[in-house]
């Protein structure tokens, strides 16, 4: 799991929560404790924690759906088209 996408979705946490969230090692970790304590994130941003799962996001300018690209320095949702 990112940090840095982590620390987008969970910044409106309680300070406890924003705490155990960080702890968690992965996906499912994270699933269980926000499902009890009763809060949801929105798809986009379990994609984007997770690394992506379930339905890719589309891109914006074509409408293709994105692939997953992971490099040394960088990782993130990319259009195959338009390379953006």
């Amino acid at each position: 799991m990112k940090r840095e996408e982590l620390e987008k979705y969970i910044g409106e946490l309680s300070l406890e929560l924003q705490e155990k969230a960080r702890e968690c090692k992965d996906m499912k970790e994270l699933s269980v404790l926000l499902a009890e304590n009763d809060v949801e994130l929105s798809e986009d941003a379990l994609q984007a924690v997770a690394g992506g799962c379930g339905t890719p996001p589309t891109c914006d300018k074509c409408g293709t759906k994105k692939e997953w690209k992971q490099l040394r320095e960088w990782e993130g949702w990319v259009c195959p088209k338009c390379k953006k």
